[in-house]
């Protein structure tokens, strides 16, 4: 699933030094959470310094944004030794002392994806050992446990355009949901980095057009309606109109308030999604979720996540690499006996795609009305149990076990599909998966560290990875998703 769910916990307000105090620092590997590992440039021995907005191997002079007995934090404000694969920041607002959600603009792409690639195979190497390690390295492709992490298809184009306005925008313009938080003065800001503080934003370049031309920073016809505190979640669905949410702080419980592209009122609360899954045979998906219900943030993520986890489910030679040109679409004679469960299912991004390919679906989700929305989206399909509670252990061993088969026995699911939270699934619900004995388990993970931990788990329990991609998804972050596919071994 992707980072960025609606009602994720904020941070703490991070604990600043009282008065500036400034520090010149040498910038080694970086480090997960969208830092580098620095060191004093006078003390390379000396304490490390978790920085931001530097790059490998620069030299900067950084202001200390957190300093305790655990950890210094800080942040580059001037660069002295500059690397190579510096540019220009496509989002200024995110750059020091501003807000979260850019912290990698001023990288370009391609050092963007190494820099990801270098935390993937830390994470690995650090939190799921050795074991973990020998077995991504043995996959095709991959060279001591560094996965490469791929562009997302229309990055891939715009980097190498011959025009240098379009190489610049690479990356940007590709989110179909923007949270903001009005300030204490009524304009659109976001949350400082690991602050509390709301700061005032102007631009939201990582936004699609269609959110960037509602004009939500600047103009008057948005501000009447702003209340300090209040968020505004802006949305620009495949199908119709974008629609703007407006929930105030203490209105818990209550639906927020939606507007049109115009400021008007409107009774809209559900929006159509439309997903490409013709490399599996599929032509196009059609969904319908809840305007302020999670949806998959990049433009082309649904439909690249569900072309890779489907076919990584149900191809019949392991992969994670998607649909590729010489690919047959999926056979439904091959697939159609297969048992599926699906945990952390969502809005049934992957539900509906394994419904129409295979016999039986079960999923399992904690949002009930996400559970709603996937049941509406496949009202017309038998053979599928949307399923709305916490995943548990007694509940994976209670959904993965089917009917009673033609043979008399009681079958288990054949392919594991999960997308945990940013936490990881954990070891009880991994070890409830692996007594099921499916000859496939699909991985979704959208934090590398909480990835490790969980291959390290299913390889200790015979269920080594045979295929893994990583795509960058959120560019100008430190965000990526992870594709992992384990069998039996």
């Amino acid at each position: 699933m992707s980072p960025h769910r609606r009602n994720a916990t904020p941070r703490p307000p991070a604990l600043a030094p009282a008065t500036p105090e400034y520090i010149t620092l040498t910038v080694g590997a970086p480090a997960h959470g969208g830092h580098c590992v620095a060191r004093p440039a006078d003390e390379p021995s000396g304490r490390i310094v978790f920085v931001r907005h530097a790059l490998p191997g620069e030299t900067v002079r950084a202001v200390m944004t957190e300093k305790n007995a655990k950890i210094w934090r800080a942040d580059a404000v001037e660069i002295l030794s500059a690397s190579p694969d510096r540019v220009r920041p496509s989002w200024k607002e995110a750059g020091p002392g501003g807000v979260g959600g850019g912290e990698l603009s001023h990288v370009a792409l391609p050092a963007q994806r190494t820099w990801k690639r270098w935390v993937l195979a830390d994470c690995l190497r650090r939190i799921g050992g050795s074991d973990v390690v020998d077995a991504v390295s043995a996959l095709p492709g991959v060279t001591g446990g560094a996965v490469s992490i791929e562009p997302m298809p229309g990055e891939a184009a715009a980097e190498t355009d011959p025009d240098p306005r379009v190489r610049a925008r690479a990356g940007t313009g590709t989110r179909t949901r923007v949270s903001l938080t009005v300030t204490e003065a009524g304009e659109a800001g976001m949350h400082g980095f690991r602050s509390g503080a709301v700061l005032p934003v102007r631009t939201l370049p990582l936004a699609v057009r269609a959110i960037q031309d509602l004009g939500l920073t600047e103009r008057s016809l948005w501000r009447k309606h702003f209340r300090p505190g209040m968020r505004v979640d802006a949305v620009a669905p495949s199908e119709g109109d974008p629609l703007v949410l407006l929930d105030n702080p203490g209105d818990t419980g209550r639906e927020p308030t939606v507007l049109t592209a115009s400021g008007r009122s409107t009774g809209r609360r559900r929006v159509g999604e439309v997903v490409d899954a013709s490399g599996l045979g599929l032509g196009e998906l059609h969904y319908s979720v809840h305007a302020d219900g999670f949806w998959q943030a990049h433009r082309q993520a649904p439909s690249v996540l569900v072309d890779r986890v489907v076919r990584a489910a149900l191809a019949q030679t392991p992969t994670a690499s998607g649909t590729r040109p010489a690919d047959a679409p999926l056979d439904p004679d091959r697939t159609g006996n297969l048992r599926v469960l699906e945990l952390y299912s969502g809005a049934g991004l992957f539900t509906l795609p394994l419904a129409a390919l295979t016999g039986a679906v079960r999923s399992l989700e904690g949002d009930a009305r996400a559970v709603g929305d996937a049941r509406r989206t496949l009202h017309d399909y038998t053979g599928v149990e949307l399923s709305a509670g916490r995943v548990t252990p007694a509940a994976v061993s209670s959904l993965g076990r089917f009917d009673v088969d033609a043979r008399g026995g009681h079958g288990g699911a054949d392919v594991v599909v999960l997308d945990p939270p940013r936490r990881g699934a954990g070891r009880g619900i991994i070890q409830a998966v692996a007594a099921l004995n499916p000859r496939r388990v699909v991985l979704v993970a959208c934090d590398p560290a909480a990835l490790a931990r969980d291959l390290g788990v299913f390889l200790a329990l015979g269920y080594p990875p045979v295929a893994m991609s990583a795509l960058d998804m959120f560019p100008h972050t430190h965000h990526f998703e992870t594709i992992a596919v384990l069998e039996r071994g």
